[in-house]
C-alpha cells in the first residue's frame, strides 16, 4: 500500500462495512502489524465482498468485488499504484463477462456464493472458479483465454469452461462435505439433476432443496503439484472443507476430502460461515493460514494457522483464534466508552460497556471493561484489568449498557449512573472516599424514576451553567431528553419526566425507521458549549448555539464521522470524551458496535497549517499543588494580544474562564474540589496547557 516493498494486510469488514487496512514494518512475528487508517479512504467503493489478485502480472495486487449494480456480478478495479500518486485503483470493468456457447453474459457471483481468483491451468493468467446462479454442489470454471489469444496475461478475456469442475459434487442441503467424486457432468437445470442423480446423493425433501448448499470456495495448492485443491466455507455449517485434487492443473480430478480440516492439528470448527486467506502473517517468507467467519458474532475472530512447511507443502498448526484482534482493545460488541479515573491516581482510565459471548449456557454476558492508564498526563497509555469492573455482569441487566461518572453526593468520589436498554438509569453509589479505587454499590435501581423508552445512553452535564449537573439521554428512538437538576450540587435530584424530550430539536433517525439510538456528548471548548450526537446510521453531528437557548432548537453545524460501522441493529456508535494529554482540548472516544474502540485527538479546529507552527504560549502555574490560590505567570505576555486562561477538570468541564489583562494572573481556588485540573492559556493564534492539582 505504501510502496516500501513489503507485502500489507488488507481487510473488509462486510457486515460492518469497514475497510481495515495494516502496513508492514518488516519485524519478525505479528507485531509488524500496524493499523494505517490514513488508507481507508483511498480504497475504491466495496460492495458485499473484497479479493485481491494480480489479473494483469504487474506485481500490484488488483481488486474484485461485488457489482455495485444489478444483475450480481463481479467488479474489477486496476491497482495503478506509483511512487508519485500513491495507491490509486481504476475500474477496469463492471461486470466481468465470459463466452458461454453462442452468447455473452456476466460471470456471475452474489453477496455469499464468492468465487476464488488464481490460475487453475497454470497457464499464466488468472481464472475464476465459483458457483452457478442458481447452487447445485458444482464448482463452475471460467477460463482465462488471455495466454491463448494474445500471450499475456494482462486481460480479462473468459469463456464458460464447464459447470462441473473437479467431477466432484457437494452434498446439498446438509453438512459441508463432498456428495460424490467422479460424478457425471449433467449441465442442465438443478430440478433436473435433483431428479436424475440418486436419491442417496441428495435429500430429496423440499426443506434440504430450499437449504442449497451456497459457499465460498478458496483454491490453494497444498501438495506442489499445480494441481489446485479447494477449501470450502458453508452457510450452515461449522467446518472447513478440504476436497484433494488428484488430477493435473488442466485437468482437476478431485478424489478424497477432509470434513475437519485441518485434520492433522485443531480442526477449524465454529459457526460463522467459514472464508479462507494465504498470506505470511509473521514475516517467516511461508505463507500462513486465515479462517474467519463471515457472519457476525462476538464468538470467533481470524484464525491463525502457523506454516510450519514450505509454501510448495504448507503444514499448518494453529496458533491463535484472534489474529490481530489479541493486541487490541475488543469487549465484544456494542461497546460504549467513557474516560474516567477509577483507581484515583489523577490519570484518565477507559472504562468501556460490552457484551461478550461467556458459554453455550450463559450466552451473551454485559459488564463494564477496564483499561488502566499506565502512561502519563500528557501521553496516555492503556492496559487492561477487567472486563467485569464490580462484577456488575452478576444483575443480568441486558444490552447495550451505557456509563456516565460524576460525584453526584459530594462526597469526593465519582458516582457511576448506568444507563441499560430497558430506557431506564440504574445508579450506583461509589463507597470508596477520595483517593481510593473505586468501589461501586446499587443504590437505586431506577434512578428517579426515568424512563425514556428503550436503550438509555446518560451524560452528566451542567448545561444551563448554573453549576449544577444535569442530565442529558438519548434513546432508541432518536432523541435526546434533557432533564434539568433541581436539586444541589451536594444532592442532585432530577425530575423522572424531561425537562425537555426533544432537546434541540434533535432527531436522529435512519431513513424509513423509527430508531435512531441517539448517544450525546456535550463539552466546552474554545469557549462554547458544544454538543456531538451519534446515531444509528454511523454518523456523529456537531451541534452549537446551546446556553441560552435550551427550548429552542441548535445548530447543526457539521458531521465530524461519517462512516457507518454496522449493519447489525442496536447501537451503531457511541461518542464520549476528555482531556486526555492535558493540551486544554476535548479529546474524543468513539465506540464501535463491533466491540472495539476508536480514540480521536482534537487539533486546535480554528488554525491555519502555518498559524500552528506559532510559538506557543509561556507561563508557569504555582504553587502546584495549589490550596487556596493559584497564581498563573506569563513569560510571553503581550497587552495588545486577547489571551483567555481557562481552567477545566478531568471531563473537559470549565470551570474557571477569564481573558488576561495582566503577565501575573491569580485564581482563587477555595471553592475548586480536591483533584487534578488543567490551566490552557489561550492566544488569539496558538494554545497551550498544564497540569495542576489542588489540594486542601
Amino acid at each position: 500500500m505504501n510502496g516500501d516493498g513489503l507485502h500489507d494486510i488488507f481487510i473488509f469488514d462486510s457486515h460492518n462495512n469497514r475497510v481495515i487496512p495494516f502496513l508492514n514494518d518488516g519485524s519478525p512475528g505479528v507485531n509488524a502489524w500496524h493499523f494505517a487508517p490514513s488508507y481507508i479512504s483511498k480504497f475504491p467503493p466495496i460492495n458485499k465482498w473484497a479479493l485481491l489478485y494480480d489479473y494483469n502480472c504487474d506485481g500490484k495486487q488488483d481488486l474484485f468485488t461485488l457489482s455495485l449494480s444489478p444483475p450480481s456480478g463481479i467488479a474489477v478495479y486496476r491497482n495503478d499504484y506509483t511512487l508519485a500518486n500513491g495507491l490509486r485503483w481504476t475500474l477496469v470493468n463492471p461486470f466481468l463477462q465470459e463466452r458461454f456457447a453462442t452468447i455473452t453474459t456476466n460471470i456471475f457471483a452474489s453477496g455469499l456464493s464468492l468465487p476464488t481468483f488464481i490460475d487453475v491451468d497454470d497457464d499464466g493468467d488468472m481464472d475464476i472458479l465459483g458457483y452457478n446462479s442458481v447452487p447445485d454442489g458444482r464448482v463452475v470454471y471460467h477460463r482465462n483465454v488471455s495466454m491463448d489469444q494474445f500471450g499475456h496475461c494482462d486481460s480479462l478475456k473468459f469463456e464458460y469452461a464447464t459447470g462441473c469442475w473437479g467431477n466432484f459434487s457437494l452434498r446439498i442441503g446438509s453438512t459441508n462435505s463432498v456428495s460424490c467424486f467422479h460424478c457425471p457432468c449433467r449441465e442442465a437445470s438443478p430440478d433436473f439433476i435433483r431428479l436424475y442423480e440418486d436419491s442417496v446423493q441428495y435429500d430429496p425433501t423440499e426443506a434440504a432443496r430450499r437449504d442449497d448448499t451456497i459457499s465460498k470456495v478458496f483454491a490453494i495448492d497444498l501438495d506442489g503439484n499445480g494441481a489446485k485443491e479447494l477449501l470450502i466455507g458453508d452457510i450452515s455449517s461449522e467446518n472447513t472443507l478440504l476436497v484433494h485434487n488428484g488430477g493435473t492443473p488442466s485437468s482437476a480430478e478431485m478424489d478424497t476430502q477432509d470434513v475437519s480440516y485441518p485434520s492433522n492439528d485443531v480442526s477449524a470448527i465454529f459457526n460463522g460461515f467459514h472464508f479462507h486467506s494465504y498470506i505470511d502473517l509473521d514475516n517467516d517468507s511461508k505463507k500462513d493460514l486465515l479462517v474467519l467467519a463471515h457472519e457476525f458474532a462476538n464468538r470467533r475472530g481470524m484464525w491463525w494457522y502457523k506454516n510450519n512447511g514450505t509454501n510448495a507443502f504448507p503444514v499448518f498448526s494453529k496458533q491463535s483464534e484472534g489474529f490481530l484482534q489479541d493486541n487490541m482493545i475488543d469487549v465484544g460488541e456494542n461497546a460504549a466508552p467513557v474516560f474516567f479515573d477509577y483507581n484515583a491516581d489523577g490519570l484518565l482510565d477507559l472504562i468501556i460497556a460490552g457484551t461478550v459471548y461467556a458459554n453455550s449456557t450463559t450466552g451473551d454476558k454485559s459488564g463494564l471493561s477496564v483499561y488502566k492508564n499506565v502512561g502519563t498526563a500528557t501521553e496516555p497509555s492503556f492496559e487492561f484489568v477487567t472486563n467485569d469492573f464490580g462484577s456488575l455482569s452478576l444483575l443480568g441487566y441486558s444490552s447495550p449498557w451505557f456509563p456516565a461518572f460524576a460525584d453526584m453526593d459530594a462526597d469526593g468520589d465519582e458516582d457511576l449512573i448506568l444507563g441499560i436498554e430497558d430506557g431506564t438509569l440504574q445508579y450506583f453509589n461509589n463507597s470508596a472516599g477520595p483517593g481510593n479505587t473505586a468501589s461501586f454499590q446499587l443504590a437505586i435501581p431506577h434512578f428517579m424514576g426515568i424512563d425514556v423508552g428503550n436503550v438509555a445512553t446518560p451524560q452528566l452535564f451542567d448545561l444551563n451553567k448554573d453549576g449544577k449537573l444535569d442530565l442529558l439521554v438519548g434513546e432508541k428512538n432518536g432523541f435526546i431528553n434533557y432533564f434539568e437538576n433541581a436539586g444541589t450540587t451536594g444532592s442532585a435530584f432530577f425530575p423522572s419526566i424531561p425537562t425537555n424530550d426533544t432537546l434541540g430539536c434533535i432527531i436522529r433517525r435512519m431513513p424509513l425507521s423509527p430508531d435512531g439510538f441517539t448517544v450525546p456528548f456535550a463539552y466546552d471548548s474554545l469557549g462554547k458549549t458544544r454538543l456531538l450526537v451519534s446515531d444509528f446510521s454511523g454518523n456523529i453531528y456537531e451541534y452549537r448555539n446551546i446556553v441560552n437557548n435550551l427550548n429552542g432548537c441548535f445548530n447543526l453545524t457539521d458531521s465530524i464521522f461519517d462512516l457507518p460501522e454496522s449493519s447489525r441493529v442496536k447501537n451503531n456508535l457511541t461518542i464520549s470524551g476528555a482531556d486526555i494529554n492535558a493540551d486544554g482540548m476535548t479529546d474524543l472516544v468513539i465506540g464501535l458496535s463491533t466491540g472495539g474502540v476508536h480514540i480521536f485527538l482534537q487539533r486546535e479546529p480554528t488554525l491555519s497549517v502555518d498559524e500552528l507552527g506559532e510559538k506557543l504560549p509561556h507561563f508557569d502555574c504555582y504553587p502546584n499543588p495549589a490550596n487556596d490560590k493559584l497564581q498563573i505567570v506569563l513569560k510571553t505576555f503581550n497587552p495588545s494580544e486577547t489571551i483567555r486562561l481557562n481552567v477545566s477538570d478531568c471531563l473537559g468541564r470549565i470551570l474557571y474562564s477569564e481573558t488576561v489583562t495582566e503577565k501575573v494572573w491569580k485564581i482563587d481556588t477555595q471553592n475548586f474540589a480536591a483533584g487534578i485540573y488543567f490551566v490552557q492559556v489561550r492566544t488569539e493564534k496558538n494554545s497551550s496547557a498544564q497540569r495542576v492539582i489542588i489540594s486542601h
